[in-house]
């Protein structure tokens, strides 16, 4: 257990870490806006340029991702696309693959932020960034399909029956920090998001409907060869996808275990001890001939020796998952929004909801009828879930929820193809 993993046990440690983050974010925005009156005075911003921030921890996956991988590859002369990421070895490689990329939080990074007159990114922005920006056309792709409760609803639901002094303060105190800003847009994939979510939880000039690039990955990568193919293959769990490949090839079905992180259980449970048996799960693979991928939150990554078991392995959670989508016969989720976008593919989805009462109440509400949205099986328990995978294998990875697969489909997604990234660079 790595020792992130080890501090997050202490509630001492959360509450002397959310303390300090009400130190550190006021005082960054402070900086940020001391800094960028500094730099307005002798910095313009260039039409051409283009930043895109990737999410804290060094991520390059995700909206983020792909958007770069598009916009570089259909920029034009005199436009720059430059993504910014906190990991030297991820800029190194998109600059060898033909991208350009800058360390997040160097001198250069602040002066493209301040100079940019687009910035794209699908998270939201630390206090510091925010004053940087502004005036630059901010374009908020968000990494998911509002399933929960995000943004200003949940802080809204936070707020609860605190008194109206305190939420006007609240509500100051996230806007000057750029928690909350005014998007020039905000990207979903279809207008019943938009009017059932994106509405109420972002504040924006204009909602577009383009769908999300991550999605266009679905349908095929890109060229062989190409700077878009290349930039493609960074980051993502190499050593599994060819795991996976091999297994297809032998005619093993294969299984993609996606669940979301509950922020409720900041104790990092083991959900495998009640819930889940790795063992019986693993004897079920070589029964059925079927190869389980676990693709878990980083807090719980390595915990659990999920490899040791014959027929399971589990990718990395840094890694971009959705190359590995298309090669996925079954996908077993909750609440993460990662069924909207395999609904795209048509294949079936089994949601195991062994804590769906719990998650209600001690975590966040949701935008639609949880059983009405979900198309697919729903497990309460391991013999359940067991027992809706074994029909659905036997079944050539078929059930009875097609047509419910197609209407919530309908909802979801305006567009069914691989051109959001086209639809969206066209917009902006």
């Amino acid at each position: 257990m790595d020792i992130s993993s080890i501090l997050l046990r202490s509630k001492y440690f959360r509450k002397i870490y959310g303390f300090t983050n009400y130190i550190r974010e006021p005082i960054g925005a402070i900086l940020g806006w001391m800094f960028r009156f500094s730099f307005s005075l002798v910095i313009k911003r260039d039409p051409g340029l283009t930043v895109v921030i990737n999410r804290p921890g060094g991520f390059f996956a995700d909206n983020t991702k792909y958007f770069f991988i598009y916009a570089t590859e259909s920029a034009q002369k005199g436009e720059r696309v430059v993504f910014l990421t906190t990991d030297r070895s991820i800029r190194n490689m998109i600059q060898t693959a033909g991208g350009e990329s800058v360390i997040y939080h160097s001198f250069r990074s602040f002066y493209l932020l301040s100079r940019a007159k687009k910035v794209v990114f699908d998270f939201w922005l630390i206090p510091f960034i925010y004053p940087l920006i502004k005036g630059a056309k901010l374009i908020q792709i968000w990494h998911g399909a509002p399933l929960k409760q995000i943004e200003m609803d949940w802080h809204r639901k936070c707020l609860g029956n605190r008194p109206d002094w305190w939420k006007k303060i609240s509500w100051l105190y996230m806007r000057f920090i750029g928690r909350y800003p005014t998007y020039d847009m905000v990207v979903s994939t279809s207008q019943g998001f938009i009017t059932a979510a994106f509405h109420s939880c972002f504040e924006a000039r204009q909602f577009i409907v383009t769908g999300y690039p991550r999605n266009d990955v679905l349908f095929g990568w890109p060229a062989t060869g190409s700077v878009a193919h290349r930039l493609t293959s960074i980051n993502v769990d190499k050593e599994i996808l060819e795991a996976v490949n091999s297994a297809k090839s032998l005619g093993k079905k294969i299984c993609l275990y996606a669940p979301t992180y509950r922020t409720y259980r900041w104790k990092l449970d083991n959900p495998f001890a009640s819930f889940l048996d790795l063992s019986r799960l693993s004897e079920l693979a070589l029964r059925h001939n079927i190869l389980f991928i676990f693709k878990l939150h980083s807090f719980r990554h390595g915990r659990f020796q999920i490899s040791r078991y014959p027929g399971l392995l589990e990718y990395s959670p840094l890694c971009d998952v959705y190359p590995l989508l298309p090669l996925c016969d079954l996908l077993i989720t909750d609440y993460s929004s990662i069924f909207f976008d395999f609904l795209l593919m048509d294949r079936p989805v089994l949601f195991f909801a062994y804590d769906l009462d719990d998650y209600l109440t001690k975590d966040r509400p949701m935008y639609f009828d949880y059983n009405a949205i979900t198309p697919g099986a729903k497990c309460r328990n391991h013999d359940e879930l067991e027992l809706e995978m074994v029909t659905i294998i036997n079944n050539g990875c078929n059930d009875e929820y097609a047509e419910m697969r197609k209407q919530v489909r309908s909802f979801t997604h305006d567009h069914m193809d691989n051109k959001s990234h086209r639809r969206l660079l066209e917009s902006i």
